[in-house]
């Protein structure tokens, strides 16, 4: 069990709770009627509000809850607008641009993905080698961004709204204006989270593990005289499979270098990168990271079999193992290439897209996601930024 119940599965259920206060709260409802209207009413900037409120969600908060959070705002916006689930493409760019935003947005920080503490402490237990929360998104950050901003470009050309404007804001506009000031709740969640922000960011200063100041915050809502969660209707709404699939994929990985296969296959499918210069090794960890979602679609799966690999390979080249576990651990959330990964489902529901949809867009995103990453991976290193 010690490689099952793992830090980062307490990650993970902390980062479903936070999401559920966000939500009870009427925070998330707050946050999004300021940012869906912030573009302006043309189709294509209403697609980068939601695209954008996702990402920078998904920056703090984890990538699935992220994309649930937004989806069920957009929804309301199809409605008023008659969008068809299955015929309106405005409809199915705007739920398929949520889940990749709330995909790529999560490559920022090491809390906007439980693959990323999955990886970070992957690295640890095979490598002793740690991570902090600002050393992950000095490369994160900016490629997030990146990535989101190529995203809606991308599908706001595969996918041409079928009108040019929005129809709805006013009723937005309205129920903004008519928002009293922040509830006793609201307020709670704001400093409790915003701490857990600011502990994440000191991480080196404090020697706080992220999961461990995640689940401190978890544990302050369902206090008395706090109470913003209740656990017998939480515990409704979490989960589960995800958790026993992230502990799963652990438990595999630690097998793997464990019993000295991660060094059998290392040596066998790796070998012939020994002798290859920095950058090129760089570049093809990216493309493997990228394209291995193909026959292994499920992102902590991915991680499971690839992380230890890579480090024994950074090992035998002598170099430091961060150098090419970073840049696979930063491609994990490309799951768009066959989108049965969860956080790309989180607004298939909805009926607008179809499976074979998101690869389409999925595709140029990960071939232009490899030499952005390359590049600020190369200019961290160069830098002693990492």
């Amino acid at each position: 069990m010690k490689n099952f119940a793992t830090p980062t599965l307490f990650f993970i259920l902390s980062a479903l709770l936070i999401a559920q206060a966000f939500v009870k709260v009427g925070f998330g409802h707050r946050v999004s009627l300021y940012v869906t209207t912030i573009f302006g009413n043309k189709s294509k900037y209403v697609l980068f509000s939601l695209m954008a409120c996702t990402s920078l969600i998904s920056f703090f908060l984890a990538d699935i809850p992220s994309g649930i959070i937004v989806g069920a705002i957009a929804n309301e916006i199809l409605k008023k607008n008659n969008c068809v689930p299955g015929e309106s493409e405005f409809g199915k760019s705007v739920m398929l641009g949520i889940p990749i935003a709330a995909a790529v947005g999560g490559v920022a920080t090491p809390a906007g993905s439980g693959v990323n503490i999955l990886s970070i402490n992957l690295l640890k237990s095979v490598a002793g080698i740690e991570i902090g929360f600002l050393q992950w998104s000095i490369v994160g950050v900016p490629l997030a961004l990146s990535l989101t901003l190529i995203s809606w470009f991308i599908i706001s050309k595969l996918y041409k709204p079928e009108f040019e404007t929005i129809s709805g804001f006013e009723d937005i506009e309205q129920e903004r204006k008519a928002l009293s000031k922040m509830n006793k709740d609201e307020t709670i969640f704001m400093i409790i989270f915003g701490t857990t922000i600011l502990l994440w960011l000191t991480q080196s200063l404090t020697n706080l593990e992220v999961a461990f100041v995640s689940m401190l915050a978890t544990t302050l809502f369902f206090l008395p005289g706090i109470e913003i969660l209740d656990w017998e209707e939480a515990k409704q709404k979490i989960g589960w499979e995800i958790l026993l699939l992230v502990g799963s994929c652990n438990a595999l990985a630690m097998i793997l270098s464990d019993h000295g296969s991660a060094k059998w296959l290392s040596g066998t499918f790796l070998g012939g990168f020994t002798d290859s210069s920095l950058l090129m090794v760089i570049f093809a960890v990216t493309i493997f990271g990228i394209f291995i979602h193909l026959l292994v679609p499920i992102s902590g799966a991915v991680m499971a079999l690839t992380i230890s690999v890579t480090a024994v390979l950074a090992e035998t080249m002598g170099i430091n193992p961060i150098y090419l576990v970073l840049p696979l651990a930063y491609t994990a959330s490309c799951v768009f290439l066959i989108p049965l990964d969860p956080t790309a489902m989180t607004t298939y529901g909805y009926g607008y897209w179809k499976l074979k949809d998101m690869p389409k867009p999925g595709f140029i995103i990960g071939i232009l996601w490899i030499p952005i990453l390359v590049a600020l991976m190369y200019i961290a290193i160069n830098l002693n930024l990492i």
